[in-house]
């Protein structure tokens, strides 16, 4: 609650301080106008504009006929950008529309350092030309009080079918969800649901040593009793360490969600609906519930026997880093990029995700389920008032480019013949110089180079799946011996299908006030099931979790979410 009160106070003195800074300033649109902190403004000048008339694109983009310029600042966490010495995209953009985008990071360890940095946005006024953020609800509140100052676009009547095809089929939906009260849509969904080729992506989570497998002549477990097994006889047959979480129990969740019938997904995530039951939510892990019990006990077990890393309750980022790159473990829970790394430290190919996990037929029979693609994304795009309309619009032409066949190979392949050239069957592959340049086509090293950076402003994989011989993602044995281990779950994806309803929730003000500190308890409570000393006082410690839910308010949020989705169920039936 304590860190709450403190971001809800940071929002509160943030919010004065702006109010205060647009009283002093007086400004409204400022259509032609340039801050006093740089805001770029159209330079047309012949010279400059010779791209986008030289290349015929400006019968269909008339804005690439001026030379315009607009600085992006990107919000980073855990990941680079392009080096200036090394960046082939951006000049490419530029000489292919007449646009250069300029490129600033904005480097931010943790998601408290983030929420500060926009809090400092707003407080100083300093919004930046354009700044691509996440997407989280106070992100998208930020991004409405600068919106409803006079701050930032709006962009409801700015994107739409006629002038900008290519991305408004990219992000139509997306804006529809996350427009306001007031249908305002002050900032662009970027990497959206539609945008990746959702079946050729590695999966994250549990990982096993392959090594050991093949030690135990044992195939992938598929259940959480072979999963328990695997590990065991890993450690006790042949000198093995056991299971290894990130940092704060990182990845324990998919040892209990191998019990629950539905996972939900994105905003649902946690508290799921049963779409089979009227969409009732789904309390498994707030609560008491048989799913959650079992879960505890399961848990337990691995820690009761040492089948957990020692170091499992104070275990720093650096140090799963550390241990997971000495290659011992039977098992880790980690993202497929970082599997990436650990397999490399190595020195081969180690760790490789089994099939899904589930705890009994039941269960599976409940989660094998047809699915499309998401609505939603993992970022965002807003353009500051100052920047002059001709320029935002330049922008919105330019990203309508990228996301077309040639703008996708561009962002995601790079320049053929330098990081890529076409094969006999017209597919494409990456240099072998691209690739050693590159790491084995790793992200933060090929975004060095733009390629895959860019991207991350339009993706539209589909664009650009017929000519992919192997996703850049699969090249790596590893991941693709991962994503064979997956095969089921493709099977039920369906592109054409029509997303339930679920699809379009998203977090209420309750929930988004509550959680945090429940989620908080969640780590406090599961550090005390890992300690526990008996069974008994397992099943006590889930019983004393369900009251501290229910004192938190989990029961506030669990109506909140079903008022919600039986709102959207009656707004989208009519």
């Amino acid at each position: 609650m304590k860190k709450q009160f403190i971001r809800a106070a940071s929002l509160l003195m943030a919010l004065l301080m702006l109010l205060c800074a647009c009283a002093g300033c007086g400004t409204e649109s400022g259509s032609d106008s340039s801050s006093a902190s740089g805001q770029s403004s159209s330079s047309g000048s012949a010279e400059e504009s010779s791209a986008g008339t030289e290349n015929g694109l400006t019968a269909t983009y008339p804005e690439f006929a001026n030379h315009d310029e607009i600085n992006i600042t990107w919000f980073e966490q855990g990941w680079t950008g392009p080096e200036e010495d090394k960046d082939l995209i951006a000049p490419k953009i530029e000489e292919i529309t007449n646009l250069k985008l300029g490129y600033t990071p904005m480097t931010t360890p943790t998601d408290d350092e983030y929420t500060q940095q926009l809090n400092l946005m707003i407080a100083g006024g300093e919004i930046p030309e354009a700044f691509f953020g996440g997407i989280t609800a106070y992100t998208r509140e930020i991004y409405q009080k600068l919106g409803e100052s006079g701050q930032i676009w709006d962009l409801t009547e700015m994107v739409t079918e006629e002038a900008y095809p290519n991305l408004y089929a990219l992000i139509h939906p997306e804006m529809e969800l996350y427009a306001t009260d007031k249908g305002q849509s002050w900032f662009l969904p970027t990497q959206t649901g539609r945008g990746y080729e959702n079946l050729n992506e590695p999966p994250h989570g549990i990982h096993v040593s392959t090594d050991y497998m093949e030690q135990l002549d044992v195939d992938f477990p598929t259940t959480a009793d072979e999963f328990y097994d695997f590990v065991y006889r890993s450690v006790n047959e042949l000198g093995a360490k056991g299971l290894l979480l990130g940092e704060n129990l990182g990845g324990i969740n998919q040892l209990y969600e191998m019990f629950f019938p539905y996972v939900g997904s994105h905003d649902s995530y946690e508290l799921p609906f049963d779409i089979e039951n009227d969409y009732k939510v789904c309390n498994y892990i707030y609560s008491d519930s048989d799913e959650m019990m079992a879960a505890a006990k399961y848990i337990w077990k691995f820690a009761s026997n040492g089948l957990l890393d020692p170091e499992a309750l104070t275990l720093k980022t650096t140090q799963f880093q550390e241990k997971a790159t000495q290659g011992d473990y039977a098992a880790l829970t980690a993202s497929w990029w970082d599997i990436d790394t650990s397999n490399d430290a190595i020195g081969h190919y180690n760790y490789i995700a089994p099939p899904p996990m589930y705890a009994s037929d039941d269960v599976k029979k409940a989660r094998e389920i047809t699915w499309t693609d998401w609505v939603g994304c993992w970022s965002s795009l807003i353009i500051n008032k100052n920047v002059d309309e001709q320029t935002v619009k330049h922008l919105l032409a330019a990203m309508d480019w990228m996301a077309t066949e040639e703008g996708q190979l561009l962002l995601n392949a790079g320049i053929e013949g330098e990081t890529f050239e076409f094969l006999e069957d017209g597919t494409y592959a990456y240099t072998e110089q691209f690739k050693a340049d590159s790491n084995d086509l790793d992200w933060n090293t090929a975004a060095a180079y733009g390629v895959f950076y860019y991207a991350q402003l339009v993706q539209n994989a589909p664009a650009i799946s017929e000519f992919q011989e192997t996703p850049s993602a699969l090249i790596r044995e590893d991941n693709k011996k991962s994503w064979d281990s997956r095969a089921e779950e493709r099977a039920r994806y369906d592109r054409e299908w029509e997303p339930t309803y679920d699809y379009y929730f998203l977090k209420g003000d309750k929930e988004n006030e509550l959680m945090p500190a429940i989620n908080d308890a969640r780590t406090e409570f599961l550090a005390k099931v890992v300690s526990a000393k008996s069974e008994d006082e397992v099943e006590q410690l889930v019983h004393e979790w369900n009251q501290t839910c229910i004192n938190l308010g989990i029961d506030q949020v669990v109506e909140e979410r079903q008022t919600a989705i039986d709102h959207i169920i009656e707004r989208m039936s009519e």
